[in-house]
Parts: structure tokens; sequence; C-alpha cells
């Protein structure tokens, strides 16, 4: 569906959240009236009523498609699409679109920095804050659109390039299940996609990506000559960034500046060692295995967006020679702590001394992980500042926040003031 389609019809924007109100002022500036309709806690009694005589429903992407009201749209027909996806089918021979379980903020950013530093005019949009309706279409050569799973299980057109940067258990109550997970989360290259980058020609995610793709171009970054490992990138006949050139830390980082170097040279005319040059300059984004200022010598590091097991793995294989005290546990979604365990298992360099908390971290201690389980993240604080020699105080918790906090950079902010109080 396109902006085009909804004159003269009754349009409703279902939420009023930052997409919600988004899509309001988005429709405004076209001149098409819309209203909004709320559901759940605190919202309108006569919301599905007003959702069910509408003419063509915008859902927030906070709208779980297990919703009963969403179900019952979908069986009385009412036509139902998305900001993104009104956006995306205006735009799509100029969108660079990235999703994955993790990874996709990083890798996202890294493409629009190297083609913004190759001379290419380019906007960075969607999932990471920016509404994809400031995209500036006119002066703007290419949108780099991160897309979350949430967004793209309601898309009808998908990106000329998309990047999958990984699959792996995330989100299971929204979407109903991994299965369905993986089936919204590759929506995204299920409708006409040019290109698809992804980890591994061989991998387990391009054999879910390749019969949802259609004719697209399969691609990775060694099809480039691009290898990436802990030490550094090495680009075939173009050049070589070690790993302390490279702003982010971590293998998996350095695999997704691989990814985001692929997608731009697979599809864009530049210059191969510009774009290499390019990623030395790239600013790391917050909350992402940042190092904090502390009070004590020993390094912390705030990692507080690693809410699922799989990376914290990721976390803990950037130091892996490091003494490091491990802060795991937030609330609980139930997945699975087997990868993190048997990580830990075959680790071989550093010990790792996990301080567990809130219901995540007690489900740790309670499968058997060897923890001290602390009442409270205050406690869990009071510990590692006081009761451990690590070399590295790490928050890579493996869940979310809101057992405690209100957000992820509320418990961030209470694991810096630790820091810089800590000594």
């Amino acid at each position: 569906m396109r902006f085009e389609d909804l004159a003269g019809r009754d349009v409703v924007i279902w939420g009023a959240g930052r997409e919600g109100r988004a899509a309001h002022a988005e429709l405004e500036r076209r001149g098409v009236a819309a209203t909004y309709a709320i559901t759940g806690e605190g919202g309108d009694p006569d919301a599905l009523a007003r959702l069910s005589s509408a003419d063509v429903v915008i859902k927030s992407p906070g709208v779980p498609h297990t919703a009963p009201e969403f179900v019952r749209l979908r069986e009385i027909g009412v036509a139902i699409t998305s900001l993104t996806d009104l956006w995306l089918s205006a735009n799509a021979a100029r969108v660079l679109a990235v999703t994955g379980t993790k990874g996709k903020s990083t890798t996202s950013a890294l493409a629009h920095h190297v083609l913004t530093e190759a001379g290419i005019t380019a906007s960075l949009v969607g999932n990471g804050g920016t509404p994809v309706t400031e995209d500036d279409a006119a002066g703007s050569q290419v949108a780099v659109a991160e897309i979350s799973s949430y967004q793209a299980a309601d898309l009808t057109t998908s990106p000329r390039i998309a990047v999958i940067t990984s699959l792996y258990p995330e989100h299971l109550p929204w979407h109903g299940g991994f299965e369905q997970y993986v089936a919204d989360k590759l929506n995204l290259v299920a409708h006409g996609c040019e290109i698809v980058v992804v980890p591994d020609l061989a991998g387990d995610v391009a054999g879910l990506v390749r019969p949802r793709s259609g004719d697209a171009r399969l691609v990775d970054p060694a099809a480039l000559g691009i290898g990436s490992a802990a030490d550094g990138l090495e680009w075939a006949g173009v050049g070589r960034l070690d790993a302390e050139e490279i702003p982010v830390r971590g293998r998996h980082n350095v695999a997704n500046l691989a990814l985001a170097l692929a997608a731009v040279a697979a599809g864009f005319d530049v210059d191969r060692a510009g774009l290499l040059a390019a990623a030395v300059s790239f600013a790391p984004l917050s909350h992402r295995l940042e190092e904090v200022p502390s009070a004590d010598g020993r390094r912390w590091v705030d990692d507080s967006l690693a809410t699922a097991p799989e990376a914290v793995v990721a976390a803990l294989e950037t130091y892996p020679r490091e003494r490091v005290a491990l802060l795991l546990g937030g609330s609980d979604r139930g997945l699975s702590f087997a990868p993190l365990r048997a990580y830990l298992t075959g680790r071989e360099g550093g010990t790792v001394e996990v301080i567990a908390v809130g219901p995540a971290g007690a489900r740790w201690v309670a499968e058997g992980g060897d923890a001290t389980l602390a009442d409270d993240f205050a406690d869990a604080l009071r510990r590692l500042r006081l009761g451990t020699d690590a070399d590295i105080v790490l928050l890579s918790p493996g869940a979310p926040s809101f057992d405690e906090f209100a957000s992820y950079e509320e418990r961030s902010a209470a694991f810096r003031a630790a820091a810089a109080a800590a000594g």
C-alpha cells in the first residue's frame, strides 16, 4: 500500500507511540485525515469497534500479530498497513535495510557511515529511534533503515538491498514462537529484494533466507574477498584493518563491519579502499561493549543492550584472556541459557565470575549455573565494587531490564554511577 492509496479513505492509526505519532504527522502533511485508536490497558473501550469500521488501519509496530484485536481485524478483512511499509513502498529502490536478532544497529550505523564518507548522501532511519519519514527523499541518495522484527512483519515491499546479521530466539511471545519470529524477520526479503547480504552463504541464516528471497542475489562478505576474525578484517586486494584500528570491539562487531562493507560494495559503485579507510573514523554506539569511566583502575564495560544469552557469549569472547566479573540477569523471557553454559564450560582463557540478578539470574542459578545471586541490582553493583578482583567488570545481562528499570538506559545509568564511585 502507498500513501497515495489513503486519500479519501477512513484511516485509523493503531497506537500513539513514537511511530504512531510520526504516521499521524506524515499523513497530516499529505492532507490525509486520520484518527487514533488505542487498545490495551488504559486504552479506549471503543477502540476495537473503531478499528473494525476503518477502511485502512496503520498499525504501530508494538502491536503483536498474536493480539486478539489483530486476529479479529484479519478475520473481517480490514486492510492493515504500517508507516514503515507505506514509506518503503515509495522508496524501496533507494533503501539499504538491516535486520537481525543482534548487530542490526551497529551494522546499520556502519553502513551509513562508510556511505557518507564515500561521498554518497545517506540518511539513517528506522528502529534506532528516527522515524523513517524523517528521511529526506529529495536530498538523500540512500536511506539506511534499521528494521526490527516487529516492523518487518507488516511489510509488503522489500528494499533493494537487505542485510540479515543473525537469527536466534528473541521476542518469542510477541511472534508466537521461533518459527514465526524467523518468518516475520525474513518477511523483509520476501517481496522483491535485489541483493541480500548474509554472514555466510553456507550458514544457517543463508539457508533460512534462500526459500524466502525469490530471485534476490545472495552475497556474503567472503564472496567479495572480505574476511573477519578476532584480530581484524582483511579485504583481498584492498587492504587490512587490525582489531586495534577498528573502533567497534569484539569479533562479532568485526563481522558486523564485514557485513556493512559487503552491502555497500555489492550495491554501489564506490572506491573499496575508501570504504575500508572510512571504517576507522566510525563512532561506536552507546551501551554496546562501551568502556565507561571508573574510579578503581579496572575496566567497566557497559553492554546493557546484550539481552540474549548469545549476545553475552559474544561479549565474553571479546575478553578471552582477562578475568571477567559478569553481571548477568534481569527480567526473564525464558530464553535458553544453553549457548552461554556451553561457552563457559569450554572457555580456556581468563576466569568468569558471575553475579546473577533478577528472575533471569535466579533461573540461571536454579539451572545449575555457577554464580552469586544478588538480592537486586544495587546489591549486585555493591558486590562488583567490593567483592571481586576481576580485570573487567562487564554488564552483559542477557535479559531485558524491566524487572527493576524502565529501560536499558536506566540500567546503564546505574551501572555507570557504580563505576564512577568504585574504589
